[in-house]
């Protein structure tokens, strides 16, 4: 039986965090539209599966924070997708709560101990769906903050080294499925020794910060910037050829030229050059690729900076 009250009133409403994409497996129509109503009425968007299989499915395709999982479903049960869930990278910080009509401490302890956050016993109290909501959703915020200061450059938060390798084994795996060009691009500011000799270590502390802060702007969303050290960045493109990858850099190039750092009673213009490659269709890594861009940087550099090379 399943405790219905009707939508959460706008008193119950998301409070002090962002919406939450929360993803619901269950095989249960009734209990499915019901679990979609509650939950869109609290703010959150919702993705929709009717089994453990179709969840797995969903899961690897859209992004979510938050995951609610009937125990009992046909094709893969909910401890089947949790372990699933688990297993993958994108996935295994996702908070994931079980609806169960099971109250056996053993199972229970079984559950969490298999990587489930928290339950919600059957039959389903919407109050109580709310407030393990809210507790997941503050434990999202905290993973996520976390997540994000040991992934990224204090300074500039662009990706760190660790993190953007990361990433680029993941549009890497992408686009060996899907066979779409995958372009890398790596940048130096140039003289930037002569920036920090002449304006202080400060102003240059500026420069790398409006320089990423360019770089963001000039890049599609999903694009992703990584400091590699010092004054040099580096770009994954997914879905980019060289020819396109050029193009993007020469935007890059020429938004930098065009901004006036501010540090201070300093006031200065730099600019940067920038090596592209294309990622092999058969690479195993994105280290040859980035290489091959960082040779044509310095190519860009010996033929007097401020211009973009392609890799050879």
């Amino acid at each position: 039986m399943v405790s219905h009250s009707g939508p959460l009133s706008n008193e119950n409403t998301v409070r002090g965090f962002d919406a939450m994409q929360v993803l619901i497996a269950e095989d249960t129509l009734l209990m499915r539209s019901m679990l979609e109503e509650w939950i869109t009425s609290m703010g959150h968007t919702v993705l929709l599966a009717k089994d453990g299989e179709e969840a797995v499915e969903l899961a690897a395709r859209e992004p979510f924070d938050i995951a609610v999982i009937d125990w009992e479903m046909p094709k893969r049960n909910g401890m089947e997708v949790v372990n699933r869930l688990r297993a993958v990278a994108r996935t295994a910080y996702s908070h994931i709560i079980l609806i169960t009509a099971h109250d056996e401490a053993s199972r229970l302890i079984s559950a969490l101990e298999g990587g489930a956050d928290d339950f919600i016993h059957k039959p389903i109290n919407p109050a109580e769906l709310m407030a393990r909501l809210r507790a997941g959703a503050r434990i999202v915020e905290m993973r996520q903050e976390i997540l994000r200061l040991a992934n990224t450059d204090p300074l500039t938060g662009a990706l760190n080294r660790r993190a953007f390798f990361d990433r680029g084994e993941e549009f890497l795996a992408r686009a060996r499925r899907t066979g779409i060009p995958f372009s890398v691009v790596v940048s130096d500011i140039d003289h930037f020794k002569r920036i920090n000799d002449t304006h202080g270590h400060a102003a240059g502390d500026e420069a790398l910060r409006r320089f990423a802060a360019t770089c963001r702007a000039a890049v599609r969303p999903f694009d992703a910037l990584g400091r590699m050290g010092g004054e040099e960045f580096a770009l994954l493109l997914p879905d980019m050829a060289l020819r396109d990858a050029r193009c993007a850099a020469e935007r890059l190039r020429t938004a930098v030229a065009d901004v006036l750092v501010e540090s201070g009673e300093a006031s200065f213009a730099m600019t940067v050059s920038l090596g592209a490659a294309q990622v092999r269709a058969d690479a195993t890594s994105i280290e040859p690729a980035l290489a091959a861009a960082d040779a044509a940087l310095y190519r860009a550099k010996a033929a007097g900076r401020n211009r973009v090379e392609l890799a050879e």
